[in-house]
């Protein structure tokens, strides 16, 4: 059953991609948020590019001007993709060097590069293209990256990855703590080396145009008039009822779902991230296996879920699989093929617009999703409970290699992940 399971996954999910790419229309909310800010660096114009400040950080519009020069006066579509080169080649420089992490595991040529493809070609990517936002690719991978790198005992590499990941969106402050606990020493010196970096990209907006600043970062927060719009993809949506709308009838959650998301998304890396400290097996590279779950979390309670969201929580997961779990990454090949199953309606400009097909798209996503959720936290905070269930069912045993080893903060040797 494994061996046609895996191709059967694999062509699934390159088909699930290929639609993915086939029907989006590239670029929808960049020409309404990045478009002006990136257009204005590559002009010259510095006051212009922080009176318009983005949702995205300043890391990605300065990564993405040079490549949009030389094709400024050409098509909007082509400007568009010029940009996006960048975002999409740190997804393929994560995924070469988690076919390296295989390659040094004893992995065949053929895993390492179902690996490599996978961080690349997926239907989150293409969908992130659709939305007009590859930064989230860009953000996804530095997350993964500043993990890995930090279990190398990179510091001030990690550090740096992780600063740029914060500068470029703000969602990246989940990632800190994972960050800081793959690191077994001198996590001051990485934490201030983020701070320096990601303040670098911040401090000169805030100080150019503190208003501009202020209304970005409110509405990344959640805090905006519109937090109270709602998808079906999120543990909220039960609460939500329709309701007219400038853009016709769309589901909308009570007020208090919008202030609270957002704050409990960011509040709650600290009490996982304490748990996952205090437990005394606990190895280093379980800060990837954090990471995803923190991710997915993120998914399930933003009340405003989109598919594309996923992209930090699939790549983390897919660090994670190839760290940890030998052979190929069928949990993160299973994952790629039910996002593009969740997301298969085609939501052309307000991805709520599916009023009709709501409670199916809710039902569909919440019965993987949330099971996958809890999965990941058992794995993460009792995986002895995994162990006594492979035992009693019969499962095969993992290579010792790979096996998890009860000893406190892990075996720096043998359970350090190489990046």
């Amino acid at each position: 059953m494994r061996r046609a399971l895996i191709p059967f996954l694999v062509i699934v999910a390159v088909v699930l991609s290929l639609r993915a790419g086939a029907t989006m229309e590239p670029g929808i909310d960049y020409f309404g948020d990045a478009s002006d800010a990136i257009d204005a660096i590559v002009r010259g114009d510095v006051t212009g590019f922080f009176a318009g400040q983005p949702l995205m950080g300043s890391f990605s519009l300065l990564l993405r001007a040079p490549f949009v020069a030389p094709v400024f006066h050409s098509s909007i579509e082509t400007v568009y993709f010029a940009g996006a080169v960048p975002c999409l080649l740190a997804t393929v420089v994560l995924g070469l060097a988690l076919a390296r992490v295989a390659a040094e595991r004893g992995q065949s040529a053929a895993v390492q590069g179902l690996i490599a493809g996978l961080a690349v070609i997926n239907p989150v990517t293409f969908r992130a293209l659709h939305w007009g936002h590859p930064e989230e690719m860009l953000c996804a991978a530095l997350c993964a990256g500043a993990v890995l790198t930090a279990l190398r005992e990179r510091e001030l590499l990690a550090g740096a990855l992780l600063g740029l990941a914060i500068a470029t969106k703000q969602w990246a402050l989940i990632a800190v703590l994972p960050v800081l606990l793959a690191a077994p020493r001198r996590q001051l010196r990485l934490l201030a080396m983020a701070v320096a970096v990601s303040a670098a990209f911040y401090l000169p907006g805030l100080i150019a145009d503190g208003d501009s600043f202020g209304a970005t970062a409110e509405m990344a927060a959640g805090q905006s008039a519109g937090a109270g719009s709602t998808t079906p993809w999120n543990v909220w949506w039960p609460f939500a009822s329709v309701s007219d709308s400038p853009f016709g009838e769309r589901y909308m959650a009570p007020a208090w779902v919008g202030v609270l998301s957002h704050p409990l998304i960011v509040l709650l890396p600290i009490p996982l991230a304490a748990l996952l400290w205090r437990r005394r097996d606990r190895r280093p590279d379980d800060a990837l296996l954090l990471l995803a779950l923190l991710f997915l979390l993120r998914c399930l309670l933003d009340n405003w879920n989109n598919d594309y969201y996923h992209a930090p929580f699939f790549l983390s997961l897919l660090a994670w699989e190839t760290v940890r779990r030998p052979g190929v990454p069928l949990l993160s090949l299973a994952v790629a093929v039910l996002i593009g199953i969740s997301f298969w309606p085609d939501q052309t400009r307000i991805f709520a617009d599916s009023v009709g097909d709501a409670p199916l798209l809710f039902a569909l996503y919440a019965a993987w999703a949330v099971p996958l959720a809890v999965l990941l936290a058992v794995a993460l905070y009792r995986p002895d409970l995994l162990r006594q269930y492979h035992r009693r069912h019969g499962a095969p045993a993992r290579p010792a290699a790979v096996r998890d080893r009860p000893r406190p903060g892990g075996d720096r040797q043998h359970d350090r992940a190489p990046a």
